[in-house]
């Protein structure tokens, strides 16, 4: 292995010294976590042979082996003894039994100091994308060469490719289920406005376009891997089947996902809607993804629109709080529950996302994370990447139940090192993984990209009761904390839409889809039939339309859970109305002016001045 200078040479013969004398000698335990059980103090030599950081590149396989460079090594003492006995190569349990199944290779993400060329990276690895404004790589390895890529010179960081989550529920036919129908083109269509779809992928289009659901005309610029995009398509369709339709896959890596982006506004698309989230995008700042889009929408005039997130119901928030022991208190001290627990069936995957409010690659607080058997003590997995400066804030497992029996477990976290900071956890798993809801935080839940201002981030409605229609219990919602440049409390979620919507389906039965990932394409459709309307406007303007005429829902105004409210089909036809050349028409409508306010207030939900301020229509004519 790479030792680097005489100095890390000297420390890692210390270091190994340090380790037998400890293991010759001591071992020790202390109670932490919940009252039913107890686990072993988690010091380096145990915290390692259980579990270490993990590398992914779209698969299951955990790979073992996250390295930093000299400078970094240089933490604190038992930072030194934790890392260097991470790179004594022993790795976790889950590790081995994944072993055969490992990928050749994986994919990284490199930070490099300013000054530094991308092409060093080339001597031991694959450049995938280059990001020339943040300096980092996508970048394919072997896994026995990480250590040899991290210690390259101007090489700052080596961070894991956590893959996508597309945000949706699960779909099927399920009777609690009363999908909205709100699309009633009525001579509206959307068309001449080119809209750009980013998700997983369209693998089933052509059955898609056999079957009805779509135009054959579909722009496929990259297929990719999924059926998700191909059920995004059909929602748009179904709202403005007039507009042009283009799709983009996500990637496998943020850096591809902004190379979507830019390869849709290059083909002329004025709304983009995605339904992908990066868990390893910054919780508290502006990531490499979202200072992309905000740029992009900025320079291009471009209706951006995002999921908001099914993250309601798997998301922690709170400022460390010390049990007595180094472990976080999830109850802040208020209940016996100190944990975050779920119950995993058999087969079943769990993903767990720690990050803390530290600047991204500054990170000099080190927090670990990980899971345990909640009534054995077991420790199942681990994450435990040294901060000491140069690192981010992040902490990351993916776990497999390749027990017999469904495992009861709870989620740690432990302050190794640093000041107490606010700490953000989601958790990722398919509905038939219970998660507990002691110590669950439904607000501030929307992270990433769909949380820069300039885009539309929308909400799901849960449709199940069209009588009293609230919100999805899924639905991720605001306010959104930034700390990074500046401290900033942003106002999201902006729009809602429904959350179950029906579809076609592929096998030629209508089925449901539900989700963000169902509000958002509706909320993109509905914005081609306003801007179809109103072509002569800009971005920002379209974006002001469906604000200020969305149906309130949930507290009086703006709110952060539904946003400035449902977004409907009711605006079009308003606008339909009485847009004709910036001019109203009493002649069109067949309706005085004076008769008429009452009824669009009805209709719609707002006052007929408001619609008229919008669409920037004179005094006189109101």
């Amino acid at each position: 292995m790479y030792l680097g200078s005489y100095t890390t040479r000297v420390l890692y013969l210390l270091t190994l010294a340090t380790v037998f004398i400890c293991l010759l000698c001591s071992t020790s335990f202390v109670v932490h976590g919940e009252d039913e059980s107890t686990g072993p103090e988690q010091n380096a030599f145990y915290t390692l042979i259980s579990g270490s950081d993990t590398l992914i590149s779209g698969s299951d396989t955990l790979i073992s082996g996250y390295f930093l460079s000299d400078s970094e090594l240089l933490c604190s003492n038992s930072s030194v003894l934790k890392q260097m006995e991470r790179n004594l190569g022993i790795i976790s349990k889950e590790e081995i039994e994944n072993k055969e199944g490992r990928e050749e290779n994986v994919t990284v993400y490199v930070h490099l100091f300013p000054g530094t060329d991308v092409e060093v990276l080339a001597s031991c690895s694959r450049v995938e994308e280059w990001d020339k404004d943040t300096r980092t790589a996508a970048v394919c390895v072997k896994p026995e060469s990480i250590e040899e890529l991290s210690s390259l010179n101007g090489v700052r960081s080596v961070q894991p490719a956590i893959s996508p989550v597309i945000r949706k529920i699960d779909r099927g036919e399920k009777e609690l289920f009363s999908p909205w129908g709100f699309w009633k083109q009525g001579g509206l269509t959307g068309a001449g406005i080119k809209i750009g779809i980013i998700s997983d992928g369209v693998e089933d289009l052509s059955r898609a376009v056999e079957l009805g659901a779509l135009p054959d005309n579909v722009h496929v610029l990259s297929q990719g891997k999924g059926t998700e995009g191909t059920v995004i398509l059909e929602v748009v369709h179904e709202v403005s089947p007039g507009a042009e339709l283009y799709f983009h896959s996500a990637g496998s890596n943020k850096l591809e996902f902004n190379r979507a982006v830019d390869a849709l506004v290059a083909e002329g698309c004025r709304i983009i809607c995605d339904d992908v989230g990066w868990p390893d995008e910054p919780f508290f700042e502006d990531g490499v993804v979202a200072s992309h889009i905000k740029k992009v929408i900025e320079s291009q005039d471009i209706l951006y629109v995002s999921a908001a997130g099914n993250d309601a119901g798997r998301h922690y928030q709170g400022v460390f709080f010390d049990n007595g022991s180094g472990w976080h208190d999830f109850s802040s001290g208020t209940s016996p529950s100190k944990n975050i627990c779920a119950d995993i069936p058999q087969g079943e995957k769990m993903t767990l996302v720690l990050q803390w409010n530290d600047s991204w690659n500054s990170s000099e607080n080190d927090y670990d994370l990980y899971l345990y058997d909640r009534f054995s003590g077991e420790e199942l997995a681990a994450s435990e990447k040294v901060q000491s400066g140069t690192g981010t804030p992040l902490e990351y497992i993916k776990y497999t139940n390749r027990e017999e029996d469904a495992q009861k477990v709870r989620v740690s976290i432990k302050k190794h090192c640093g000041q107490d900071r606010m700490l953000e956890v989601y958790i990722y798993a398919n509905s038939s993984v219970k998660i507990q809801p002691d110590n669950l935080v439904e607000e501030d839940s929307v992270f990433g990209h769909p949380a820069v201002p300039e885009v539309i981030c929308v909400g799901a409605v849960d449709s199940r009761n069209p009588e009293n229609r609230g919100i999805a219990s899924y639905s991720s919602r605001g306010p959104v904390s930034i700390y990074y440049p500046d401290y900033e409390l942003r106002n999201k979620t902006d729009l809602s839409g429904p959350g179950n919507v029906k579809v076609s389906g592929t096998n030629g039965k209508n089925s449901f889809f539900a989700g963000t990932s169902a509000s958002a394409p509706s909320v993109a459709g509905i914005g081609a039939l306003v801007w179809s309307i109103c072509p002569e406007k800009n971005s920002s303007e379209i974006r002001e339309i469906l604000c200020s005429s969305a149906e309130d829902l949930g507290e009086p105004g703006y709110d952060t859970i539904f946003g400035h409210g449902s977004v409907d089909s009711s605006t079009v036809y308003l606008l339909r109305d009485l847009y004709t050349g910036n001019s109203l028409s009493s002649e069109k409508t067949g309706i005085s002016l004076s008769g008429a306010k009452g009824l669009f207030t009805l209709k719609i939900f707002i006052p007929l001045e408001k619609i008229c301020s919008v669409a920037k229509l004179s005094s006189g004519e109101k």
